[in-house]
C-alpha cells in the first residue's frame, strides 16, 4: 500500500513537471492574460498599472521571451491554445487569411510603431530620402559618400524575420529576394542593435520600442527630413511601420474588448505612445 501511494505521488509530480494541465485555478490573481511580439509586450506592461487604475481590470502578462523571432508566433498560439475571454495574443506582423482561418483567429489593431532606420552613432547621416533607402537596402547604393555621407562603404544589417507572415520589413522591400547580396543578417532585435553599433559604415532597421531599450548608441535617421514621431505617424508622415494588434480565438469576450478599447482610444497612455513614436489605432 506504501509503495502504491509513493508510486501515484510521483506520478503525479512527473506529470505537473512536463506539463500536464494543473488543476483548474479558481483563486487566478488575473482577469485576462496575454503572451507575444516583444513590442506589444513592453508597451502593456508599461500601462497596465493605469490600466488596472482606470478600468480595475487585473492584466497579466507571461514571461516575455519573444526577441528571437518568435513572438508572433507564441501570441498565436497562446490565443489559439488559452481560455475565451481570460487569453489573448499580441502580435507584430500582418497574419495571412489561411493563419487567421487555420487557428479560428480575429485580429484587432490597437496600435501603430515606427519602423526605425538605425545606422552607427559616429555616421554624420542625419537623413535619407524614401528612394535612397531603398537604393542601400536594394544594394544600388554602397557608400555613404553616394547619399552625402563620408568615403565608407555601407554595411548592410537586415533581419527578416516573420517570413511565413507579412513583417515590418516588407515596408522596405517586399521580399526577401529584393535584399542585397552579401547582407549580414541577425536573429534578434539585439542582435541588431550590437551589430549597427559595432560597425561605423552599418546601417539596419529596428522598431522604436527596442531602439529606446537598447543601452548600445545608435542613431535613427530621419526619412524625407521626418523623424518617427507620434506626430508623423499620425499625419502619414513616416514611411515605415507596423500596425501591432490584439488577437483572439474568435471574437473577442470577456474583459478583453475593454482592453482594446483601452490600447485604441484612452489618453491615459499619450506620454506612453510619444515615448515609442506610436499612435493609437481605432
Amino acid at each position: 500500500m506504501k509503495a502504491l501511494l509513493i508510486s501515484l505521488l510521483l506520478f503525479a509530480w512527473v506529470g505537473t513537471a512536463f506539463g500536464a494541465p494543473p488543476p483548474k485555478d479558481n483563486t487566478r490573481k488575473y482577469d485576462i492574460r496575454g503572451y507575444g511580439d516583444h513590442s506589444l509586450w513592453v508597451f502593456v506592461n508599461e500601462i497596465k498599472d493605469t490600466f488596472r487604475k482606470d478600468t480595475g481590470i487585473r492584466l497579466e502578462l507571461l514571461p516575455e521571451l519573444a526577441l528571437a523571432s518568435k513572438g508572433c508566433a507564441k501570441g498565436i498560439l497562446h490565443a489559439f491554445n488559452g481560455r475565451p475571454g481570460v487569453d489573448f495574443g499580441l502580435i507584430c506582423c500582418g497574419l495571412k487569411e489561411e493563419v487567421i482561418r487555420d487557428y479560428r483567429l480575429t485580429v484587432h489593431p490597437v496600435l501603430r510603431e515606427p519602423l526605425a532606420i538605425i545606422v552607427n552613432k559616429s555616421n554624420p547621416v542625419d537623413n535619407l530620402t524614401l528612394y535612397q533607402v531603398v537604393g542601400i537596402f536594394s544594394g544600388k547604393i554602397r557608400n555613404w559618400k553616394e547619399v552625402g555621407g563620408p568615403d565608407m562603404k555601407i554595411i548592410l544589417i537586415t533581419r527578416l524575420h516573420c517570413k511565413e507572415h507579412i513583417p515590418n520589413w516588407m515596408r522596405i522591400l517586399g521580399d526577401p529576394s529584393f535584399f542585397a547580396e552579401g547582407r549580414l543578417d541577425v536573429n534578434s532585435e539585439p542582435d541588431m542593435a550590437r551589430t549597427v553599433s559595432d560597425f561605423k559604415g552599418a546601417i539596419g532597421h529596428l522598431e522604436m520600442t527596442s531602439v529606446r531599450e537598447s543601452v548600445r548608441p545608435l542613431k535613427v535617421l530621419s526619412i524625407n527630413g521626418r523623424k518617427p514621431t507620434s506626430g508623423n505617424m499620425a499625419r502619414g508622415l513616416y514611411p515605415f511601420y507596423t500596425d501591432l494588434a490584439v488577437v483572439t480565438k474568435g471574437a473577442a469576450s470577456g474583459k478583453i474588448p475593454a482592453l482594446i478599447k483601452f490600447l485604441r482610444t484612452s489618453p491615459s497612455i499619450r506620454k506612453n505612445l510619444e515615448r515609442y513614436g506610436m499612435v493609437q489605432v481605432r
